[in-house]
């Protein structure tokens, strides 16, 4: 049994592979799977069919370099375990599953013992080595330096904040066109709740929230629903940040978890599966040009000719009408509609591609013009 993978950004980012049709049977429904790399190193993977995945591919895509929209195919071997051969040519990067011991270092050491004791001591009497102390500052920067920055405000200020402190209390602003957010925090523990919604309203804004570890949430919640106050965990806002590198998003997302009461673990989470959707939705477009590619242009090809190639990849009929009337229209203009499904190629999927590239260089060019 053989399939073809195409990889997305969720793949890169997590290191779980989908369970698409090929992979759930060539593993059928095990906990665990042994693949095989072009190296011959074996790597293990836990089938997770709760989310429907296979996790643990990590070390692989980063030892190939792989990136979204490279292809991995996977090939059933007799004793079971799956071969993985990555369709690029980028060389392979060391990876170490296992921390290695300190060989030299111990070599360093038995080679300063082979060197005879009165040979190291004529050395020592010779060199004369003046020592200049270092300055106070280096040596103790923490006298008179300023406070550290709380984590919260170096994670905000990626989402898009400034921010402005007073105490205790941190104020966050963002720039939302016609309108602005605000928001006042402060740490629990380190400020009073009725304190934090007093800053609220001489501030005139519309949020005040308490930053609470996710360990101490219970503690806190009764304060927090007495004085109105919003729950922003330390965790939930890594989370999101990291989500940030990887998918777009940013204070108007801050505003909807502020609205709701809770910017947490979960309720951050939620969102990563959404985000998750739409990559997916990126990732089977992706897909259909992969395959639109073996057609030559000028040829003409059935709807249910490219369908019966998708269907491994879970791609099902009306999502493939939907991308293929985006691929008939601007800018892409690489399909033509003959009749009902019945497409032609105007172009191959290399060309149209290119003709993207130039027009989106152009559009850019013209827009950071000065007016």
């Amino acid at each position: 049994m053989r399939g073809r993978y195409v990889l997305t950004s969720t793949c890169i980012f997590t290191g779980c592979l989908n369970l698409t049709q090929s992979l759930r049977g060539m593993l059928e429904d095990r906990e665990r799977a042994t693949f095989v790399d072009e190296d011959g190193e074996r790597w293990e993977g836990f089938v997770n069919t709760s989310h429907g995945c296979v996790e643990g591919f990590h070390p692989y895509l980063q030892k190939r370099s792989l990136q979204p929209n490279d292809i991995i195919w996977l090939t059933l071997q007799e004793d079971g375990s799956v071969a993985l051969e990555a369709a690029v040519a980028r060389p392979p990067q060391q990876v170490s599953k296992h921390r290695l011991p300190r060989v030299e270092a111990e070599k360093a050491t038995v080679e300063e013992e082979q060197v005879p004791v009165r040979a190291r001591m004529q050395a020592s009497e010779s060199r004369s080595v003046r020592i200049t102390p270092y300055p106070r500052t280096v040596m103790y920067p923490q006298e008179g330096a300023d406070p550290p920055m709380p984590a919260y405000v170096r994670e905000l200020a990626q989402l898009g904040f400034s921010s402005s402190h007073d105490g205790a209390f941190h104020v966050f602003r963002a720039h939302l066109g016609r309108r602005s957010l605000g928001v006042v925090m402060g740490r629990y523990g380190d400020t009073e709740a009725s304190a934090l919604a007093q800053q609220r309203e001489s501030n005139e804004l519309p949020f005040a929230a308490w930053v609470v570890s996710e360990s101490e949430r219970e503690a806190a919640r009764s304060e927090m629903l007495r004085h109105r106050l919003a729950m922003v965990t330390p965790e939930g806002l890594t989370a999101l940040s990291r989500l940030s590198r990887m998918f777009p998003v940013g204070a108007i997302d801050v505003e909807r978890f502020l609205k709701g009461g809770k910017l947490d673990l979960a309720a951050v989470d939620t969102l990563g599966k959404e985000v998750a959707s739409w990559v997916g939705e990126r990732a089977e477009f992706s897909t259909i040009l992969i395959a639109l590619s073996e057609i030559h242009p000028q040829q003409v090809f059935l709807l249910e000719d490219l369908a019966e190639n998708l269907v491994e990849a879970g791609i099902g009929r009306e999502v493939l009408v939907r991308i293929l009337d985006v691929l008939s229209g601007p800018p892409f203009l690489l399909l033509r509609k003959l009749s009902p499904g019945e497409y032609t190629s105007r172009e191959s999927v290399d060309e149209s591609l290119k003709k993207i590239v130039t027009y989106a260089g152009a559009l850019r060019d013209r827009l950071s013009v000065p007016v």
